[in-house]
């Protein structure tokens, strides 16, 4: 790749590819550089180093998983928009695991960009609430639970649990709707 053509967006989604093929904890600016086909100092014309390599993916999750949250709620409202969200939240998680485990890490790289889009995010959730009328903490405490919900169940899926013979699509499909019941007012 000429020098030329490389930027940061270049960098941080061909270090998402990277991630998905050799592992999140498993990227150097070596493997790096050499899949650009660039010498390693040269990323330093865009990049401070592997934590930035972090903070870019961890915002670029963000992003993409905003986008598809946003997407998914779209033209949808209450249950609806709750249970399109939780579907397309775990499709996202399952289709780009180190992604997904790059925002995981976001809250300890302490960048106001990955919070802006991790804020975003947010912000979705709380606005597909709006159609139940929850106080504003209500709301709050109603994100953080559904969050968690969708965090907990495909981190445990994605370590390899729920293999027994029991369909983990009824499992996820029952957790949503539990929770849907739980928060109707």
């Amino acid at each position: 790749m000429s020098r030329n053509k490389l930027d940061r967006t270049i960098i941080l989604n061909t270090s998402a590819q990277l991630a998905e093929t050799v592992g999140l904890e498993n990227i150097t600016l070596l493997k790096l550089a050499n899949k650009l086909g660039v010498k390693t100092p040269s990323l330093y014309n865009h990049i401070n180093g592997l934590k930035d390599i972090y903070v870019g993916l961890a915002k670029l999750g963000m992003e993409k998983l905003g986008a598809v949250v946003r997407d998914s709620a779209i033209g949808k409202s209450n249950d609806e928009a709750i249970t399109a969200i939780a579907y397309k939240y775990r499709k996202f998680a399952k289709e780009c695991p180190e992604l997904y485990k790059a925002i995981i890490k976001s809250p300890t790289l302490d960048d106001s960009e990955v919070k802006e889009a991790g804020h975003i995010f947010v912000q979705i959730m709380y606005k597909v609430l709006e159609g139940y009328k929850y106080s504003e903490e209500d709301a709050m405490h109603i994100v953080r639970g559904l969050r968690s919900i969708m965090h907990g169940f495909v981190s445990l899926e994605a370590a390899g649990f729920f293999k027994s013979n029991w369909d983990r699509e009824e499992s996820y499909k029952r957790l949503v709707s539990g929770f849907i019941l739980s928060i109707r007012k």
